[in-house]
């Protein structure tokens, strides 16, 4: 109530904090500010946030990331602001690591399912176009176009903004490599044992994960996702058709896990997820044929982590028992 959103040259967006956007935020947040637009996220999840869009909700079955997104159009609607942008995204970044390189198509097609139901966007101007990022070029060429038919911007200025925004999003997944290796090292050189926990990137909320990533450092690990080293591994066959971006980085991850003495894995699973009934089956396969283990923690819109403690207590008892039997067998 009473949001003033600070005005650009050519006006204020709207970018709903939640699923894919998370990652892809650097990117769209330099592409809309290079061309003068003033952008505006949706506030940090949160309980309230949640409630307040959950009356638009169709279906309960969808993930409990797709509800929340509900409550982030509805902040955006309240904001005042010239446009809400949330594109439809069939395809994610090709990192040459899977069959194919497709969103889930929860991700892909939400913005479908949200224009279709909140009426709060009824007088609002909401883009939320199919594009494709996977190919800069013809990004260059629709790209120009939608916003030369929405904004009226020039072909040349608009190549210009989504060029930065390819060397926005680049030097974005190059600082988490380099932060997680950082943190890597500083884990090896202090003693502490790593914990690599994969997911998707919208699983960082924290209205999402309930705090997990601290009640895990709490227990003594360092905490790296799976983005910060998935790289390390290259393209290798899958019992499973590997056509998800975020899902090739989890295996690739938990491959290198097996390769790595002092590195644990988890997976975060959200409740209503079709693609992890897959996922799930092929990282414990890669892990102990890798003689690691497998460890996965469900998170949804249920706070209590009674049962996540539980669980890191016995990955952690799991990890001393079996060191315990490597350094008795060394002897």
């Amino acid at each position: 109530a009473g949001y003033k959103p600070v005005p650009g040259k050519r006006g204020s967006i709207g970018i709903p904090l939640c699923l894919n956007m998370y990652e892809l935020l650097p990117f769209w947040h330099t592409f809309w500010t290079r061309l003068g637009f003033a952008v505006h996220t949706s506030p940090v999840s949160s309980r309230g946030l949640y409630l307040a869009g959950q009356a638009t909700i169709p279906s309960d079955t969808a993930c409990f990331p797709a509800k929340l997104s509900h409550g982030h159009i509805k902040a955006l609607s309240q904001m005042h602001l010239d446009a809400i942008f949330y594109p439809c995204l069939t395809y994610n970044f090709d990192e040459g690591l899977g069959d194919n390189h497709y969103n889930c198509p929860v991700v892909a097609y939400y913005p479908e399912v949200l224009a279709g139901n909140c009426p709060e966007l009824e007088g609002t101007k909401f883009i939320y176009d199919y594009v494709g990022l996977h190919r800069p070029k013809d990004f260059e060429k629709k790209g120009a176009q939608f916003l030369q038919e929405a904004f009226g911007i020039p072909k040349r200025e608009a190549v210009k903004a989504i060029r930065k925004a390819y060397e926005a999003y680049d030097a974005f997944r190059d600082l988490v490599r380099r932060k997680g290796a950082e943190y890597i090292d500083w884990a090896r050189a202090n003693g502490h044992r790593i914990l690599v926990v994969a997911g998707r990137p919208y699983h960082m909320d924290p209205e999402i994960n309930h705090g997990i990533n601290d009640l895990i450092t709490g227990f003594g690990f360092v905490l790296v996702t799976e983005d910060a080293v998935f790289q390390h591994m290259d393209k290798q066959p899958r019992h499973v058709l590997n056509q998800w971006t975020y899902h090739a980085r989890m295996y690739n991850a938990a491959r290198y896990v097996c390769t790595q003495p002092d590195m644990a894995f988890l997976q975060l699973v959200s409740f209503g997820c079709g693609v992890d009934a897959i996922t799930t089956d092929e990282l414990r396969s890669i892990l102990e044929e890798g003689g690691d283990l497998y460890t996965q923690i469900k998170i949804d819109d249920i706070s209590n982590l009674g049962a996540v403690r539980i669980r890191i207590r016995s990955l952690m008892a799991a990890l001393d028992a079996r060191d315990a039997q490597a350094q008795k067998g060394g002897q």
